[in-house]
């Protein structure tokens, strides 16, 4: 086995060409790649058509909201079956137009069967909003007009999991993922740590150029011969096709770790 501090960079260039993947795959399901950034900023003018708003972005997106009342407004027009990502205060000061209005916009526009790309495409096309904002835009269009599907948490969210019993102690896995200097290099992100050392499990958000992409939460279970259970949830991910990929991901990383400890 290499010694602790060659773990995470034995991990890391094992990993490094399959993240890329991962993150290209990931750019399609959600409708945010760079040839969406691109048709977007070619089709900015159509918004004045569709009663989408024009006005660029000039501020990071906020974190979620929660409680339907305070993220919709009460003098919403609709009802709607689940809050969306982010307040009718926040759209309407990014885009000009509140909830109602862009629900009203899509659902003359793509219509509300269309797939998630499309309407993350037909968001960028008509408003001058930059992918991040479109997809909070799409995945709030879908939990607000309650196309939730099964095994998606409370917000809207869904989690994928992957699990694997490794030749190591427990006590080896949790200091490698505790390791603020390491930690980034291990598992292939710009890391925060979001636990006490002495948790049970550890929770560390995960971000690509300040870009988050969701939450890990491990758990180590101590297993027979000195081997320990490690679980990996990866939470807060936005669509359903996102949990297979994920999963994948996390059990290629599960190969190389293990691989790392033989």
């Amino acid at each position: 086995m290499r010694s602790q501090a060659e773990i995470p960079e034995a991990v890391g260039a094992k990993m490094r060409a399959r993240l890329q993947e991962t993150l290209a795959r990931r750019a399609e399901l959600l409708g945010g790649g760079a040839d969406a950034r691109a048709e977007s900023s070619e089709n900015a003018g159509a918004a004045a058509s569709t009663g989408a708003s024009t006005a660029a972005p000039t501020h990071p997106a906020p974190e979620p909201t929660s409680g339907a009342a305070e993220s919709i407004g009460e003098a919403s027009r609709h009802e709607w079956v689940a809050p969306p990502m982010h307040s009718d205060a926040a759209i309407r000061a990014q885009t000009g137009q509140g909830w109602d209005d862009w629900i009203d916009a899509i659902d003359a526009g793509v219509g509300r069967d269309a797939a998630h790309p499309r309407i993350v495409e037909w968001v960028m096309a008509n408003s001058a909003q930059n992918g991040w904002w479109s997809q909070g835009i799409a995945v709030s269009f879908e939990r607000m007009t309650g196309r939730r599907l099964a095994g998606q948490m409370p917000d809207g969210t869904f989690t994928a999991n992957r699990s694997r019993t490794l030749p190591v102690d427990r006590e080896v896995l949790r200091a490698l993922i505790a390791d603020d200097a390491a930690r980034d290099a291990l598992l292939g992100f710009e890391t925060e740590f979001r636990s006490k050392v002495a948790s049970k499990t550890y929770k560390v958000l995960i971000a690509r150029d300040a870009q988050p992409f969701g939450g890990l939460l491990f758990t180590f279970d101590a297993a027979p011969n000195g081997r320990t259970k490690l679980a990996i949830a990866h939470e807060k991910l936005q669509v359903v096709d996102e949990i297979e990929l994920w999963k994948a991901h996390w059990g290629a990383w599960l190969d190389a770790l293990e691989l790392a400890l033989s």
